[in-house]
């Protein structure tokens, strides 16, 4: 869409993201200095609003935080295998609930029986060894430690490698060195999985941009020959699309396949893990490590509102699905994204996202120095609100499709706005709004106690609404991995107090890049994508290295 000439109309809700964050802060200054009453109002019930929307948020944190404390001690090929029958399976778990003491997994268990009997009813074939994994990799100049890393993670799973089929799909542009390292890992690796396919995109193809999807799709295409040669039916392949950094867990694809298999319309959902970004967390900057968790905790949010959850980064879906919305947009950054939307419009809103109630490890970003680093954390958040150019897509969309009910576009436009509109006002409002009456307002405050106690008010609310770090230090830890033999105790500590930067962070490295991209947008200046550079760091040295090579 963005190598085409634009609809008017298309255009113009591109601009709508701009001009209601702008509009906010031009309002916001111009009443500050002429209604300062009215804007210290608005700032008391705001700050109000979004402490009851942070107590509701961390709600759901943990709601998420303690389905995956339960997911991860189920054996999941185990489950699988049960699958095989449905019924004796339903009679075991219901014998579990008599005898869990655990609310909490009482809950999931009954919830599981309640969706096993409608599953039976309708799609009483539930043959997890029918399911093959198509694992594709878009690579661009990723070091071979990176892609080691998370080939092997693939390799240690519990499921049959014999049903893995993976694909590491390169750039042509990428140059020699690339597709050296790929032959090396084909060698090396190619007896391990089912096929190991090296798909080399070529540069220059009509239509497309210098854009992740349009390597994805070329690479799916290429080998839907091999399925169809092999005479696999389309929807009986989950596809993964997982970014060069993604480490899974040793039970990841046997919980996808049970998950898929036990999803009602599985072919028009798509499933979605959250990330944490902890490959190289103990050598990140603080800043980066603040930022990149944050976008773990939204996803974790949101996973447990599965009416909100989207598609971002790696995840999966079935072959069939693909197929019918004819892969990935091939000219647009925010693919993940832009995905679900495709699919949503094509089956006339009937598509969902479904969470997977485990993680995924990726890189957060660590370059070279440390101004580079916080130079690749800022452009990384700019690429993810780039997403923003959802917004005009879904808009012309719904205006296009008249078969998607009026209350769900209503609701699901409702939900986007809301979350690309705070992304970007939010944290900035916060921080700096509470101060403009008082400064710009001068003698048109004319209520001076309410003035004086401005301030007070303000500063009250947002003491109590600081006990959420508390609580986010605690779920990070949760999750942190164990400290490295090259790190002390004093950066355990430092991972701790680390988060007193959190609103510096909201501002500069969240809301800030979020304006950046919607005003690019506005403007008609769109982006390129901006492949972040995977590096890790040499232990013994405390330096920026390429890993080291795979031993023959």
């Amino acid at each position: 869409m963005f190598l085409a000439a634009k609809p008017r109309l298309y255009r113009f809700f591109e601009m709508i993201p701009g001009i209601l964050t702008w509009g906010t802060f031009i309002l916001a200054v111009g009443l500050s200095y002429y209604k300062p009453f009215y804007v210290a109002i608005f700032i008391i019930l705001f700050d109000i609003y979004w402490l009851l929307k942070g107590i509701n948020m961390y709600t759901h944190l943990f709601h998420t935080r303690n389905k995956m404390n339960i997911h991860e001690r189920y054996n999941w090929l185990e489950r699988c295998e049960k699958l095989l029958s449905v019924s004796d399976f339903i009679e075991e778990l219901t014998v579990q609930v008599a005898y869990e003491l655990d609310r909490n997994k009482i809950e999931d268990l009954e919830a599981e029986i309640i969706n096993l009997k409608k599953i039976d009813k309708i799609d009483p074939s539930l043959d997890y060894k029918e399911i093959y994994h198509l694992v594709i990799m878009p690579t661009y100049k990723e070091p071979e430690e990176v892609l080691t890393m998370s080939i092997e993670s693939y390799k240690k799973n519990s499921f049959s490698k014999d049903k893995i089929i993976l694909v590491l799909a390169q750039e042509e542009r990428a140059g020699k060195k690339s597709r050296v390292l790929a032959q090396k890992l084909k060698q090396h690796y190619e007896n391990v999985f089912f096929k190991f396919l090296v798909i080399m995109h070529p540069e220059g193809i009509e239509g497309e941009a210098k854009v992740k999807g349009a390597n994805l799709t070329f690479a799916c295409k290429q080998t839907i020959g091999l399925i169809d040669e092999l005479k696999i039916p389309y929807d009986k392949v989950i596809v993964s699309s997982f970014d060069a950094d993604t480490v899974v867990k040793p039970d990841f694809f046997a919980q996808l396949t049970y998950t898929f298999l036990t999803t009602e319309n599985r072919i028009q959902s798509s499933f979605q893990p959250v990330m944490l970004y902890n490959n190289n967390v103990w050598d990140m900057p603080a800043i980066n490590r603040i930022a990149s968790v944050s976008a773990s905790y939204w996803q974790m949010i949101e996973s447990s509102r599965p009416d909100r959850l989207r598609n971002f980064s790696s995840h999966s879906r079935s072959l069939k699905n693909l197929v019918d919305v004819d892969f990935w947009p091939v000219d647009v950054i925010p693919d993940d994204s832009q995905i679900f939307w495709r699919c949503f419009l094509h089956y006339n809103g009937n598509y969902k996202s479904v969470p997977l109630f485990t993680t995924l490890s990726m890189d957060g970003v660590l370059l070279n120095s440390y101004l580079n680093s916080l130079s690749g954390q800022y452009k990384q958040y700019r690429r993810w609100a780039w997403g923003v150019t959802d917004v005009p897509y879904v808009m012309y969309g719904f205006v296009k499709n008249k078969m998607i009910p009026t209350w769900k576009k209503i609701l699901y436009f409702y939900q986007m706005m809301e979350g690309y509109y705070f992304w970007s006002t939010a944290p900035i409002i916060i921080a700096i709004l509470g101060w403009l009456p008082l400064l710009l307002g001068g003698a048109r405050f004319d209520n001076r106690v309410f003035a004086s106690n401005l301030g007070l008010f303000t500063g009250a609310i947002m003491t109590f609404a600081a006990s959420f770090l508390v609580i986010s230090v605690v779920v990070y830890f949760i999750f942190l991995p164990k400290r490295p033999s090259h790190r002390s105790k004093f950066d355990s500590v430092i991972m701790g107090l680390q988060w007193i930067i959190s609103p510096f962070t909201s501002i500069f490295f969240t809301a800030i890049p979020a304006v950046d991209a919607y005003t690019r947008l506005m403007l008609g200046k769109y982006m390129e994508f901006w492949v972040t550079p995977k590096h890790r760091r040499k232990k013994d040295q405390g330096q920026i290295t390429e890993p080291k090579e795979l031993s023959n």
